[in-house]
């Protein structure tokens, strides 16, 4: 009789056991805030950390770079190439952000050109791009690989979801106006957060679909134009450059020859103690010879 209510015991104490695990976390939190709510703040860090679990890491298919190009050319015609270019624009499904024309002296157009467009023709459209300059002067391409932190950002908004979730349940399980006002301040900052993350990863998603190429053109400009780039002018700012050089190099010279005066002055002193420590070293040899010679 004994050890069958010990059996029976037993199977309670497992039943009962098992029924508890079953509960979930945010109950668990809630029974804890309910029954001490003088200890809310340790339940809601406990919460936290039970926030805190990593989930599976999101495999990337591929890499996720934000591709940026700049090149400066020449164009035999600015509205013809500024055409093409719009042209180039609609053919690959992207669009003009920025544009700006400048006519110089002698009539000459010059200006820029940014645009963006989809990624995946990024490299035909600037080649289609090059093809309409005259002349491409120079041309910059970078590429920012933003993989580990899109997904990371991924990753950490799916558990700031699920902890305005639970905190969600917690909230409706509160009963005093402490445990609401408290934990309704900690779903304020989950959600606060949240937004943050989503606006950060719109931005990644936007920079990674649409590249950005932006073209600086201009005209060619006449070699005997009397305005900035002509041919009087470059003339000019040459013989400028070569008389401010010269000016740097003698104030350089000047400064070193002020500078090391005191030691210029050191090096003659030395320099004529030596030669006169010469000569007196010489003059002896010579005097004992000849008052040998005198004595014989």
């Amino acid at each position: 009789m004994k050890t069958q209510f010990l059996k029976v015991g037993a199977l309670l104490l497992l039943f009962i056991g098992c029924g508890s695990r079953e509960e979930t976390q945010p109950v668990q939190v809630a029974r804890m805030m309910m029954e001490a709510p003088e200890s809310h703040s340790e339940a809601a860090g406990r919460f936290s950390q039970l926030e805190q679990k990593p989930i599976e890491a999101l495999r990337p298919i591929g890499r996720l770079v934000i591709k940026t190009a700049t090149i400066s050319c020449e164009v035999t015609n600015y509205d013809e190439a500024l055409g093409q270019i719009q042209k180039i624009v609609a053919q690959f499904g992207g669009y003009i952000i920025f544009s700006t024309t400048q006519v110089h002296e002698n009539n000459v157009k010059s200006g820029s050109v940014s645009l963006r467009i989809d990624a995946k023709h990024f490299d035909t459209a600037l080649q289609e791009i090059k093809k309409s300059a005259r002349k491409v002067e120079t041309e910059s391409i970078q590429g920012n690989d933003v993989t580990e932190e899109f997904y990371d950002l991924t990753a950490r908004l799916e558990n700031k979801r699920k902890a305005e979730k639970r905190y969600q349940e917690i909230l409706a399980s509160a009963k005093t106006t402490k445990d609401i006002l408290e934990v309704e301040q900690a779903l304020t900052n989950v959600r606060e957060e949240i937004e943050r993350m989503e606006g950060r990863k719109r931005y990644l998603e936007d920079q990674i679909a649409l590249s950005t190429i932006t073209i600086n053109l201009h005209e060619p400009y006449p070699l005997m134009a009397s305005g900035r780039y002509g041919f009087l002018a470059q003339m000019r700012r040459g013989i400028e450059n070569g008389v401010s050089g010269f000016s740097e190099v003698l104030s350089a010279c000047i400064t070193f020859a002020i500078a090391g005066i005191p030691l210029f002055v050191l090096l003659f002193i030395l320099i004529w103690a030596f030669r006169r420590y010469r000569r007196k070293s010489k003059a002896v040899p010579s005097l004992k010879s000849n008052m040998a010679e005198k004595k014989e």
